[in-house]
Formats: structure tokens, sequence, C-alpha cells
């Protein structure tokens, strides 16, 4: 017999390996944060003692979620941007409540955000960190992540420019060479902290906030450091118009021919107001993409042309952007949106299928994050990012379609167990890492202070 750190036994496992296949009466044995086997219950039985069991019966063990965009400081935000487009709500709530960040509501908004993300089974997501009116606030964000548990990565995002349609409070920008220097601090503090669970990537902000030198030399760094890039790209239609009469070509079409930007490691988020051309470059740049389709939504900035994307061979992972362009951090709700939108859009059922959206949620999140031989499915070697999805319950009985009825049946609170890196993180919904209660309560009170001007 060989021994393992955890085996979790008699349930329905859901691999998402590249056969996606479902093992019914399955188990998975894990060792030092690793999955070390995946195989029927009575298999595992015989060939493992373990110091832990977790019973799964009526319960799906799946790969954890992964979000590949947000901005978990909005946290403190929530509900304030309704009703306005983007450069609105920008320039009348986010920006000036930025302006007021100090280090405790970075660290309550991501604690909070953080849980609210695990509790709709994420475990692994992308904090794109962009406001800096005082430094260390991405310190802050990761001792967040790395206090609750969750995996992450911390994007530290950064403006050197503004263009006449862009309102960036001077407190939120920075000189080329001062956000460049920031990242790298953050990059040799943090990346590969917390046993290799925190990932630092430049994070870019947007073309009508960044210079052509800043996504260059973060391009060039990133390649040099081994990290990754996001950056904002034709989320809104006047974003695009605007480029255009200024230099003739869209944003992807000027990087492309312009600078070194455009790459494998760039995750490129939004992505709405494609045209073929920019379809056509982001496929030979194998440029991956988040999509954030409740973002798009709240704010009216358009459709992303997903099954185009697609069809293109493009990856296409999904995020569940800020708590100011959304107004929760709920894994579950992003997906069934998903998998509905492109449906009514197109007037065309087949425009994108459950699998294909649990696909985006797990295994193809992991390939936008460069990290698919690590996460994203439930298979030997992969580290043990696990969730348990509880199928006995009113929304998801009876059960007839696995993949169909997680995608457009199932609820955050169906989400009940969740395991990072072989650490039980949440357990009979229960979080066991930090005290939510004092969280909620002191995230009240720092936004309670914080809309009201304070700091």
């Amino acid at each position: 017999m060989m021994n393992a750190d955890l085996l979790i036994q008699n349930g329905t496992v859901l691999t998402m390996d590249t056969n996606r296949r479902t093992i019914s009466n399955g188990a998975v044995a894990v060792s030092n944060g690793k999955i070390i086997a995946v195989d029927k219950t009575e298999t595992l039985a015989r060939s493992y003692t373990a110091e832990r069991i977790i019973e799964a019966k009526n319960k799906v063990i799946m790969p954890g979620l992964i979000n590949t965009h947000t901005h978990l400081f909005q946290v403190m935000m929530r509900s304030l941007g309704d009703d306005m487009n983007l450069f609105d709500w920008w320039a009348k709530i986010v920006a000036p409540i930025s302006t007021r960040l100090r280090g405790e509501h970075c660290y309550y908004a991501t604690l909070l955000g953080s849980l609210e993300l695990l509790r709709s089974g994420c475990t692994c997501t992308v904090d794109n960190h962009y406001a800096f009116p005082v430094p260390g606030l991405a310190d802050d964000c990761i001792r967040a992540f790395v206090d609750v548990g969750i995996r992450a990565v911390e994007a530290m995002g950064t403006m050197d420019a503004q263009r006449p349609y862009e309102r960036v409070p001077s407190e939120l920008k920075m000189n080329t060479d001062h956000a460049i220097d920031e990242n790298l601090k953050l990059i040799r503090r943090w990346n590969g902290e917390a046993n290799g669970r925190i990932k630092i990537w430049f994070g870019t902000d947007s073309p009508a906030t960044c210079t052509d030198e800043l996504l260059q030399r973060a391009h060039d760094l990133s390649k040099q450091y081994n990290v990754g890039v996001c950056c904002h790209l034709h989320e809104t239609k006047g974003e695009v118009t605007n480029w255009k009469k200024e230099t003739g070509l869209t944003p992807i079409q000027y990087y492309d021919k312009n600078i070194r930007f455009l790459d494998s490691n760039l995750l490129a988020v939004h992505c709405v107001w494609m045209d073929a051309e920019d379809i056509r470059i982001l496929r030979r740049r194998q440029v991956k993409v988040s999509h954030n389709p409740v973002s798009n939504m709240y704010l009216a900035s358009g459709t992303a042309p997903i099954p185009s994307l697609l069809r293109s061979g493009i990856t296409v992972s999904l995020g569940v952007d800020g708590a100011a362009s959304n107004n929760n951090q709920d894994m579950f709700e992003l997906i069934k949106t998903t998998a509905l939108i492109h449906k009514a859009v197109s007037q065309d059922p087949t425009a994108i299928t459950a699998q294909k959206v649990m696909d985006m949620a797990t295994i193809d999140g992991a390939k936008s994050l460069c990290m698919d031989k690590e996460i994203g499915s439930v298979e030997p070697g992969k580290k043990a990012d696990i969730i348990l999805v509880n199928l006995k319950e009113v929304n998801m009985v009876p059960l007839n379609n696995l993949v169909s009825q997680l995608v457009y049946c199932g609820k955050s609170h169906n989400v009940d167990t969740v395991i990072v890196d072989g650490r039980v993180i949440m357990e009979n919904r229960i979080v066991n890492t930090v005290d939510e209660n004092l969280a909620m309560e002191r995230t009240q009170d720092l936004a309670s202070n914080l809309i009201k001007g304070g700091t």
C-alpha cells in the first residue's frame, strides 16, 4: 500500500483531461499538494492508505474554476457604478475613489473578493490591480491571497499616459521608469511565493493609458522573467474608434505593426470590438483572450465575438471582472451567462456548447495563464486544485447530463468543498483559513468611510 495525504472517494470525477473522461464512483489521491492517482474508488482503495479521507458521495469531483480577470480592490465599490457607460463609470466612480485607497482597503477587499470566488468554486484568480495612490498596495492584495489560501496571479497594472478621451487622476499615473521598476520589485519579492501559489505578471492597463514604451518594455521583461502580461484591449467601441482616428489602425493592428507586445504570454482582456483582421492577428500571435460577458453587459460595452474567436483557434477563458462592473465575483453565474449570451446574440443554439464553456472555465483558463501543465484538470502530476460540487440539491435533481447541469443549473451554493494545492480551504461550505465574519465587518466599515470621502 502506498501513502497519500488525502483521498477523495465515491464521487463522480469530471477530469477535464484530453479525453474529457468522467469516472463514476471515482476517487482522487493527493500527496504533497499534487494529484498522484485518479481512478475508480475500489482501485485506489486497494492501493493507497490516506491520512485523511473525504467522502464525495452525490458530489462531482472536478478541477477548480479559473478566473482570468478581476480588480479585487473594486469590492469596496460594489454596486456604485450602475447605469453608466465605461467612460462615465471610470470618471465618476472608480477613479476618484481609487485615489483614496490605502493598504487596509486593498487587503480586505481582496480577502472578501477571494472568499466570494472560493465559495463559487474558483481556486485560481488573476487580479489586475492598477490603482496606486500610495506605494505597496499590490503587496497588500498578495498578503490577502496568502492568508485565504487561493492561487493567484497579481498583475500589477500601470498607467503612464493619458489620451484626450481618457481621464486619469494624476495620483494614479506613474512615469514609465517608475512603473517598470515597481513591477520588477513585485516580481522579485513575490513571484513563486506561498509554495508557488503566487505569480506576478505585468498588468498593463489599456491602449488609452499606456505608452508604446511601457508596453514594449513589459513584453521584453516578461520574457526575461518568464511571466505573463495582461492588457485591456478593444473593450469599447469608443476606444477602437478613437484609436483609429489617431493612428488609422485598431489598437491590435497598430501594435502588430509597430511594437513588440502581442505574444503567446499576453492575455488580452475583453476583445469586444474586433474585426476579422484583429482576430487573424491574435491567432497568428497566439494571444489568449479573457472573456468578461457580465461586465461587458453591465457597462453596455457590447458582446465579444467569442464564437468567431473560438473557430479561429484562439484560446478563450473567463473573467468575472471587478465588483464595480459586475457587482459580484460569482463564477457559476459567469459560466451560465457565457453559455446563454452567445446563443441569444447569434440566434444560434449551437454557437457555444456547455462543454466548451466548461473548458473555458477550467483547462482553457489554465492555458490562458500558461499553467495548463499545472492546473485546469484532475490528472496525476497536476496540483491538487479541486472542488466538490453537491449534486443532491433541488436545482441539480434529476441528474441527466452532468456538464450541462453544472453549466445551466449549477449555483455557487452547490460548491461544498474547495481544495487548493492539496489544502482543504472550505469544507461543508465552512471556510477554515480566515474569519469570514471579521472580513465582512471590516470591509463594510472601511467601504463606508472610503465612499464618504475618507481614507
